[in-house]
């Protein structure tokens, strides 16, 4: 019997440790985790912690194209292609979360919004997702003002 990889099993490596230095990210705001975050273990839930991602996200994504969320004049959609998230260690409530958000990489039509979420100086969870802009057709390129917020937000070694 081989006890190899099994290939219909997908495995992600954990990031790179640099990512858990909240330094490393341009936008940073605090959140306060709600009583209703927190599991019968008394620290705050996968569900709860993957829901302040995405709210770094959607935050992330208004700012770089402003009209996305406005379903009257928006033109460009943001779809989520995949989302990776880990989870390091445990969280107490109360407490204020740092959600932290910046650029992995930037595609042609897709981009990675990478969060990582800090109590204190230790970082509790890292997340990377990939979202893909579509207009009517599908897929469709960043359009160059856009493509410019995002480089500027780039997640960088120098920060």
């Amino acid at each position: 019997m081989d006890s190899g990889p099994n290939p219909l099993v997908s495995a992600v490596p954990r990031p790179h440790p640099a990512r858990r230095d909240a330094h490393l990210y341009p936008v940073h705001h605090p959140i306060d985790a709600r009583f209703g975050d927190m599991d019968a273990n008394g620290h705050l839930n996968n569900v709860a912690l993957e829901s302040l991602h995405e709210n770094t996200r959607a935050t992330l994504n208004r700012r770089v194209f402003p009209d996305v969320y406005d379903r009257t004049t928006r033109r460009l959609r943001i779809v989520t292609s995949t989302i990776v998230v880990h989870y390091l260690r445990e969280a107490p409530w109360p407490s204020v979360i740092d959600t932290a958000v910046g650029i992995g990489h930037v595609g042609r039509t897709s981009f990675v919004a990478s969060t990582g979420l800090f109590l204190g100086k230790d970082c509790i969870s890292l997340c990377d997702t990939v979202l893909v802009l579509l207009d009517d057709d599908g897929p469709t390129p960043i359009p160059d003002d856009a493509r410019a917020r995002l480089e500027e937000l780039r997640l960088t070694a120098s920060r």
